[in-house]
């Protein structure tokens, strides 16, 4: 597995949103972040399970 971890601006450009405020509203619901001192990244793969959850059908 060929994990990528993403900075907050560049899982907002992934997703194409253009809030934090909404970016920490999907952390607030459950989508992984780690924090490091004060270095803040996302993990791609955690990213794509998280939307996949979210996708709505029919």
């Amino acid at each position: 597995m060929n994990n990528q971890y993403l900075t907050y601006k560049e899982a907002m450009n992934y997703m194409n949103i253009h809030s934090y405020i909404t970016l920490n509203k999907m952390i607030d619901d459950g989508l992984p972040a780690l924090k490091i001192g004060n270095v803040k990244r996302i993990s791609k793969d955690e990213l794509d399970k998280y939307l996949a959850s979210k996708t709505v059908r029919g």
